[in-house]
C-alpha cells in the first residue's frame, strides 16, 4: 500500500492566500482528495490499458471498483485505493493467439502446454487443461501484477502532489471567492 503525505505548510499557505476558514479548509481538503483519487484511478486505468495491451479498459474498471474516504479524528482525512492486479484472461489482451512449439502465444506472452481454441463467446483464445485428462479446460491467464504495480507507482502516483494541490487550490478559491459550499 502506498502512503502519501501532503505538505501542511503548503496547504496553510494556499488557505491563507484566499483567507479560508478552518471549515472551508476541511471541506476543500476532502473534496480535493476525492477528486485526486478519482483522477489517479482514471489515469491508472488508461495507462495500464495501453501498457498491458488490453482490448478494453472494462476488465480493469471492474478491478478498480472503488476507493474509500475516511475522515480521521485529528487529521483532515485520507483515501484508500485498491487496484486488483490479479491475473487476466488471455482474451482480454490485444493480439491473435498462435500455436507455438510447446504451447501457444499471444501478445508477446507464451503459455506452456496451452493451445488455441474458442471460448464461450466464440473468440479464439489460449486454453489449457485443468487436469491430466482431456476435459475440463480453462482459459489461460497472464500475470500483470509486476508490470502493473511498477507502472502505478512510478508513472501514475508520481504526479499526485501536483494534481492534489491544483484541486485543493481550485476548491479553496471556489469556497472563498464564490462562496460555494459551506
Amino acid at each position: 500500500m502506498l502512503h502519501f503525505d501532503f505538505d501542511a505548510s503548503e496547504l496553510r499557505r494556499i488557505a491563507d492566500e484566499f483567507g479560508a476558514s478552518e471549515k472551508q479548509i476541511a471541506l476543500a481538503y476532502s473534496r480535493a482528495l476525492r477528486r485526486t483519487a478519482s483522477n489517479m484511478k482514471t489515469q491508472a486505468r488508461k495507462g495500464l490499458r495501453e501498457r498491458l495491451g488490453l482490448r478494453s479498459a472494462a476488465e480493469l474498471r471492474k478491478r478498480m471498483a472503488g476507493f474509500r474516504f475516511n475522515r480521521g479524528g485529528g487529521d483532515l482525512g485520507s483515501v484508500r485505493m485498491w487496484f486488483g492486479l490479479n491475473d487476466l484472461r488471455a482474451s482480454a489482451f490485444k493480439g491473435r493467439p498462435k500455436a507455438a512449439p510447446g504451447g501457444a502465444s499471444m501478445a508477446g506472452r507464451s503459455v506452456k502446454d496451452g493451445f488455441v481454441a474458442k471460448n464461450r463467446k466464440g473468440q479464439r483464445t489460449i486454453m489449457r487443461r485443468v487436469g491430466r485428462s482431456r476435459y475440463p479446460i480453462a482459459e489461460a491467464k497472464f500475470d500483470i501484477e509486476d508490470e502493473g504495480s511498477i507502472f502505478i507507482e512510478d508513472e501514475v502516483f508520481d504526479e499526485i502532489d501536483a494534481v492534489f494541490f491544483r484541486n485543493f487550490r481550485a476548491e479553496i478559491r471556489a469556497r472563498t471567492i464564490y462562496e460555494v459550499g459551506g
